[in-house]
């Protein structure tokens, strides 16, 4: 007879590249990795499009398309903004979604389900289960609504202090110590006073006033340092060396708003300190709350948080800016890794009757956006490096595997997946550059000193648009709109030139070649219509459709699945393991991201939400005749 699986659980490891994976456990480094492949059944042909965060995890957790579930870009177009790029927002949480999730539709039938830090997840709608802030890429922070890379976090995002100028940090410099109460044994220690602001945070936080101590253990210069919230060195946060991470700190942040407090753990990391203590560098991780993220919120009381940071983007702007070495984002990795489990392992074990279980892990995306490149340098020493960080960052997330699935026991069906993969940064289109070029529409270059607008030369929207004199507009990675003059603000086209408009923006992008390879980069390029075949041309898309080669491609986004460049794939990773799923079995034929959420349901004897579209994945199964 068969056994059909007791609970289901998925595990998604953004940006996960399948043939990446496969080189890895070839190796023997993901023993974790290895074990599932050989007790389960792997997918090698994944696919979803487009090759972007949002609409993949939509499709994940819906079973449908983007043109259904309503999520087709990681930006949002808002009904009534101009059509300007930076007036979208991030897509990200579950307001948007117009797909039923399958966490909602097994709720409805009293099943308990359990969701971690799942990007379109929050604000959650369930009345028996539990889940744990998703609306962004990492846990307990909210994307959406929020422009560029913009974000808020509890409590608040990462820092630096220093001798130097960081965007994201605060200066100081060192003084001579002076009324301080339990100083330790030491010569002339000195301090500096920093007015410590906490960014990006959730609730504005009030400033705080901390000190830093430092002093010569020996004979060779200034090498200890402190950190207090007072001149009392007995209170210190911590004392540490050059090199070394602070272990947890647990702290009151003051809300501005009405002068609640709430609880925050961070750690510091002494990057640097000179024997004349005129340079330094001490990093300090965003503040990770203890509450206010977590749905239903009497189910946090089951986690400590005193113990783990939750390190979101695990350092990456911090290396962008020169803060950070390759081993710092490693070890924020293993924090963020470590900071998952715990809470996962927490729940789960406080709700031992749970149905379903869902958690997005987000680190290797953030390695691929730092250091895919240097994946591909024909410098071999920057591509050993990489290749060591890649293998690292793998590992942690392998570790991550094998906890869980201690937890998970044998009676689970387990998903694993990506949403995507990516490929290394190719020559980049502005596709309003090959607008341009037909007299479609005008821009001049952007400057911006904003830290969190690093990405944007990278995706080749470093331009301020002028709508007034556009007739296209290009919109998010995929999508040129027509500036129709009755529907947009600043619109000047009439409706009757509209098609005449949609097939001059066609013709300009498939006719445009770059300027550096003097070959054309866009691969198609259609109506929004015409997109409906591959999955898309909903509400959020915009007039015109077109996909880039991969060797053109800001890493993901904008190109087809299939794509590949250099080390890179676009293929998202994609396997099953537990009763009745065949062992060590590689299906090689297409499979699609909606096919999970059906296949979840059909494996289980679960009902299917309301809107999925993709197909159960019979081949994977000992017995596909569940129903007899």
């Amino acid at each position: 007879m068969t056994v059909k699986a007791k609970r289901a659980a998925l595990l998604g490891f953004d940006c996960a590249i399948p043939k990446r994976l496969e080189a890895l456990v070839a190796e023997g480094a993901l023993p974790n990795f290895k074990k599932f492949m050989e007790t389960g059944s792997y997918m090698t042909e994944g696919y979803n499009l487009p090759t972007v965060t949002p609409p993949s995890w939509a499709t994940i957790c819906t079973g449908a398309y983007p043109r259904t579930h309503g999520v087709e870009d990681y930006y949002y177009y808002v009904e009534g903004r101009s059509l300007e790029h930076k007036q979208t927002v991030q897509a990200f949480g579950s307001e948007i979604l117009t797909a039923q999730t399958i966490w909602d539709r097994w709720d409805k039938d009293g099943k308990k389900c359990i969701v971690v830090n799942y990007p379109m997840a929050w604000p959650s709608k369930m009345k028996n289960g539990v889940m744990v802030m998703g609306e962004g890429i990492s846990p307990a922070e909210t994307r959406w609504m929020e422009e560029g890379n913009a974000h808020r976090e509890f409590l608040a995002s990462e820092s630096v202090i220093s001798n130097d100028f960081f965007p994201m940090g605060v200066q100081a410099s060192f003084d001579k110590a002076r009324g301080w109460q339990n100083l330790p044994e030491c010569d002339e220690p000195l301090e500096f006073v920093v007015d410590m602001p906490f960014k990006e945070s959730m609730f504005p936080l009030e400033n705080q006033t901390w000190y830093g101590l430092c002093w010569e253990s020996g004979d060779d210069g200034f090498d200890t340092f402190a950190l207090c919230p007072e001149k009392d060195y007995s209170k210190a946060f911590f004392t540490i060396t050059a090199g070394q991470w602070s272990g947890p700190v647990v702290h009151d942040f003051t809300v501005k708003e009405d002068g609640r407090n709430e609880k925050g753990t961070f750690r510091c990391k002494l990057i640097n300190l000179s024997d004349d203590a005129e340079e330094f560098k001490l990093y300090v991780t965003g503040i990770s709350g203890h509450r206010g993220f977590i749905a239903p919120a009497e189910a946090a009381a089951d986690i400590d948080f005193s113990e783990d940071v939750i390190a979101n983007d695990i350092g990456l702007v911090g290396f962008m800016h020169g803060i950070l070495d390759m081993d710092s984002v490693v070890e924020l990795a293993q924090f963020h890794s470590d900071w998952l489990v715990r809470v996962a392992s927490s729940l789960l074990k406080a709700n031992a009757d749970w149905d379903l279980f869902y958690m997005h892990s987000h680190p290797i995306d953030w390695f691929y956006h730092g250091w895919l490149g240097d994946m591909d340098s024909k410098d071999e020493e920057v591509r050993n490096r990489a290749y060591d960080m890649e293998r690292k960052i793998y590992q942690i997330e392998d570790r991550m595997l094998g906890k869980m699935m201690e937890i998970f026991g044998d009676e689970t069906l387990v998903c694993l997946c990506s949403d995507h993969g990516a490929t290394p940064i190719g020559p980049i289109l502005n596709t309003a550059e090959a607008l341009k070029a037909k007299g479609l529409c005008h821009y001049e270059p952007k400057n911006s000193d904003n830290y969190w607008e690093i990405y944007e030369e990278s995706e080749g929207y470093n331009y301020v648009l002028d709508v007034s004199k556009s007739v296209a507009v290009p919109q998010r990675y995929m999508f040129v709109y027509v500036n129709l003059k009755d529907k947009y603000p600043g619109g000047i086209v009439e409706a009757e030139d509209y098609e005449k408009v949609r097939d001059q923006i066609i013709d300009a992008l498939l006719d445009f070649k770059h300027p550096e390879t003097g070959e054309r980069p866009v691969l198609l390029a259609v109506r929004r219509e015409d997109a409906t075949v591959f999955g898309m041309g909903g509400a959020q898309a915009g007039d015109v459709v077109y996909a880039l080669k991969p060797e053109y491609m800001a890493e993901h986004g904008y190109g087809f699945p299939t794509g590949e460049s250099g080390c890179g794939s676009l293929k998202n990773i994609l396997l099953f393991k537990g009763p009745n799923i065949k062992k060590n079995f590689k299906y090689e034929r297409p499979r699609w991201l909606a096919d999970i959420v059906p296949t979840i349901c059909y494996a289980t004897g679960n009902p299917i939400p309301d809107d999925a579209e993709g197909g159960i994945m019979y081949q994977i199964m000992e017995d596909p005749n569940l129903v007899k």
